[in-house]
């Protein structure tokens, strides 16, 4: 029965609505013209200032002709409701008023229903809120029988352009400006609406969930080319509610927009997922026959909401969550999951652990699988749908038996399960996008599960308390929008950096260390680049103007840290460097061959006592020296330089000497050499290695020589628990490549708090990061949860470390991925025992 307050209710809101659109069009008039400035080409700018243009000529008329529109329309809306007809139906129109529809209309009509999608996006709650009330009205939850939907105003909007004389072009263009502009200004305008309707003591209607009972629960029907669960022409009037059959331009029953891309768009879907997991494409045209339209998906911009759904199906999706508690095993035992372990109902554990390709025991129920009925036929029963319902619960079958997932995390995923669904039905882009923010938020859920042994105390259970919380927040609030997952993300994120600082403060004294190491190898880096600019114009051989700048800086470095600028040891190695420059010039007299041999032996002492001081590698040395001796050899033979040249040489020496040494501080910002340059040479800067005996203990540091004490890698060993499967197995066409496992470009992808495996003395340790350097030339990984065992060493070391297959990520493909090559190897596995089973 028709509430008496209707006619009030749709008057104010009639007059609302005027104001609004209104407003709109003068805000788009102001926003027109620097569009147009802006424009990328003449023809954009040409066609923009005409609208301009247009709308400044014709605004006035345009809201008069929109304001008659509106009012007819929601006037006949109302009088149509309270005679209880569709205002869309045949009962809303009249034998007088019929006349043939050119095609400029039709074109109208779905333009507005394009507009109305776009505007329904950013007003859809408040839409949602002012529905009900009308709903409560009128007695009649159904969207047709609202005339203050998008649909009437957008058509109205166009009707009255057309009507003002706007021309094809520029009412093309208003529309798709006003498609963006008029969305807000609408909610804000229902959301002033239903206000007005809570005042006047008006209670919205709800909604309430109308369910038949299940059909055969025939595991897979649909992705076998059959529907099993969709739904007969008797069945449909059972559905009530929860159906979502296509009425004009895309509404649905339920009062949402499906947004459903065209049926070629479907068939694509289709074949898409068809080839990623192996199956046959599902019959598209039985929800066509059947009138249930798929809930349809397209791929979503950051923050954006899904394609809307009927709100009994987002209800179904809550109390199947709600219901289903933290494991959710009462649900699954009475669906027929008699054990944990057994992947569906009347299989075997070595059937479900073999023949359907299943990675281990569920460690969760899966309610995707237990409700599957339910879900199709509160989705609308399109066979798309029931492809993507029959994936989804196959993947999390996968992701719930992972070996690499620990139990307590994959309860926490179960939970996500009916999230998950809603996103799957509802963007394609879940399935083939590594970017995707729900794919991300899961896969690193299952990387951080692998990082602790212990989740009753510690940094575990820190960690699993934090990800109940931010799970507990996406599934009680509005998961529908992708930016939830964004923020979630980053939340983990930030705590996982926060826990990485708390593990880092209990090696602050070694980080102290390395980082100072660090700022010492910066000095040596700008200390080396000056003596080099400073001795090109010395003449001296290659070698020893090379040794000196590059070799030698690091000794005098290294001396002045170890007693500062006027200790001894610090004068006698720049008098070293002074001398070496000195003993390869030619000394053919007497007198200068004598000072040369008595100052050698000393200069040989410096020499050795310095090198051993930065720990230059023995190869180098021996190699060094063996051209420094004929150099000798050839300055006692060779005519002495005029005296004027030798003291203007020892004069230029002097000069550098003077040179002083740069501050940490000068060199605080300067950035240093990749770890990837150059490891199959001697390392030029030796300095970051210079550690004393207690300095390596203390650290756990492990020098770049240990490598080669190890020898070969024989045999990949793997940490207990089975081997991920290749992404090689399955072409998987995701948008963008994995990120490395393993191989020399991992260095540049680790990440704090995620675990590693770590060949270390003949056996593979798992380790996380906790520490790396400003400048990524010392690591800190620790090893153990009760007794940590800390294992630091420098980027060149890890880098090499990598590119023999000694360091590796725990995971060689991420959670989704995994489950995805077992996931169509399961399906494949049913498949052919579902023909074997036909066939006899």
């Amino acid at each position: 029965m028709t509430d008496h307050r209707l006619e009030t209710v749709l008057q104010a809101a009639v007059g609302r609505i005027k104001v609004t659109v209104s407003s709109t069009l003068d805000k788009l008039a102001t926003q027109l013209g620097p569009l147009a400035l802006s424009a990328t080409n003449n023809a954009q700018r040409q066609v923009l200032n005409e609208a301009d243009r247009v709308l400044r000529l014709k605004g006035s008329a345009i809201k008069s002709s929109f304001d008659r529109a509106i009012e007819s329309q929601v006037t006949r809306g109302g009088r149509n409701s309270q005679q209880g007809t569709l205002s869309n139906g045949p009962d809303a129109t009249d034998w007088a008023s019929l006349s043939l529809v050119d095609n400029d209309e039709v074109e109208r009509g779905v333009m507005a229903d394009r507009m109305a999608r776009t505007v329904l996006a950013d007003c859809d709650n408040a839409f949602e809120s002012v529905g009900s009330f009308i709903a409560s009205l009128v007695g009649d939850a159904s969207p047709d029988r609202n005339p203050l939907r998008p649909q009437k105003i957008t058509r109205a909007l166009l009707d009255a352009m057309a009507e003002a004389g706007c021309d094809e072009e520029s009412l093309q263009v208003l529309a798709g400006q006003l498609a963006r502009t008029l969305g807000p200004e609408l909610d804000a305008c229902y959301k002033q609406l239903a206000a007005d309707m809570r005042t006047q003591g008006v209670q919205p209607l709800a909604m309430t969930l109308q369910r038949t009972a299940a059909p055969n629960n025939s595991m897979f029907a649909g992705l076998s080319g059959t529907s099993s669960g969709g739904t007969t022409n008797s069945e449909q009037g059972e559905l009530g509610a929860s159906s979502t059959r296509s009425g004009a331009f895309g509404e649905t029953q339920s009062g949402r927009m499906t947004s459903s891309p065209p049926p070629e768009a479907h068939l694509r879907a289709a074949q898409a997922l068809g080839e990623m997991f192996g199956v046959s494409m599902p019959n598209t045209t039985t929800g066509a026959q059947s009138g249930l339209a798929p809930l349809g998906w397209a791929p979503r911009t950051s923050g954006a909401p899904l394609p809307p759904v009927s709100a009994d199906f987002q209800n179904l999706l809550r109390q199947i969550t709600q219901q289903a508690g933290p494991s959710g095993w009462d649900t699954l035992a009475a669906a027929g999951y008699s054990t944990p372990g057994i992947g569906f109902p009347g299989a075997s554990a070595t059937d479900a652990a073999g023949a359907a390709g299943f990675a281990g025991p569920l460690m969760a129920a899966n309610l995707i699988r237990v409700h599957r009925d339910e879900l199709i036929k509160a989705s609308g029963g399109a066979a798309i749908d029931q492809m993507v319902i029959d994936i989804v619960a196959a993947l999390f079958d996968q992701v719930l038996s992972d070996p690499k997932v620990a139990p307590q995390m994959a309860r926490q995923i179960a939970r996500l399960q009916m999230p998950v669904l809603r996103v799957a039905l509802g963007d394609m882009t879940f399935f083939n996008s590594r970017k995707h923010p729900v794919r991300r938020f899961v896969n690193r859920m299952a990387t951080l599960s692998a990082s602790f042994d212990d989740y009753d105390q510690g940094p575990g259970k820190a960690c699993l308390d934090r990800i109940t919380e931010l799970v507990n927040e996406i599934v009680d609030g509005d998961f529908d929008r992708m930016d939830v997952y964004d923020a979630k993300l980053k939340e983990l994120e930030s705590f996982i950096d926060a826990e990485s600082a708390r593990d880092a403060a209990e090696h602050a004294a070694v980080a102290e260390l390395l980082s100072g190491k660090e700022a010492d190898l910066r000095v040596q880096q700008r200390y080396m680049q000056i003596l080099k600019r400073e001795l090109l114009d010395v003449e001296m051989p290659e070698f020893v103007r090379d040794f000196l700048s590059q070799i030698w800086s690091q000794v005098q470095v290294m001396a002045l840290a170890h007693g500062g600028p006027d200790s001894p040891l610090a004068q006698r190695m720049k008098r070293a460097g002074h001398d070496l420059a000195l003993s390869v010039q030619p000394k053919g007299s007497p007198q200068l061959r004598k000072e040369f041999l008595l100052r050698l032996p000393q200069l040989m002492k410096d020499l050795n006592e310095g090198l051993a001081m930065i720990q230059w590698s023995e190869s180098a040395k021996q190699q060094f020296f063996a051209q420094l001796l004929p150099a000798h050899a050839a300055g006692l033979k060779a005519a002495p330089p005029h005296e004027l040249t030798t003291r203007l040489l020892e004069q230029r020496l002097h000069q550098v000497e003077q040179i002083s040494i740069p501050s940490r501080e000068e060199a605080a910002n300067d950035p240093l050499p990749s770890s990837l340059d150059q490891l199959g040479e001697a390392p030029t800067l030796t300095v970051a290695s210079a550690l004393s005996p207690e300095e390596v203990q203390q650290a756990g540091f492990v020098p770049e020589a240990a490598l080669s004490a190890e020898g070969d890698l024989d045999i990949n060993l793997d940490l207990p628990g089975e081997a991920d499967p290749s992404l090689s197995d399955i072409d998987i066409n995701l948008d963008i490549p994995p990120p490395p496992s393993a191989g020399l470009q991992l260095v540049h992808h680790i990440q704090k708090g995620t675990p590693y495996q770590m060949m270390m003395q003949g056996q593979w340790k798992k380790v996380r990061l906790t520490w790396v350097s400003d400048g990524r030339t010392f690591f800190i990984f620790t090893h153990g949860q009760m007794h940590k065992q800390t294992i630091s060493l420098t980027g060149r070391t890890l880098a090499k470390m990598c590119e023999t297959g000694r360091f590796k990520a725990f995971e060689q493909s991420e959670l989704i991925e995994r489950a995805t090559v077992r996931a169509r190897r399961q399906l494949a596995a049913l498949r052919s025992q579902s023909r074997a089973a036909g066939a006899a």
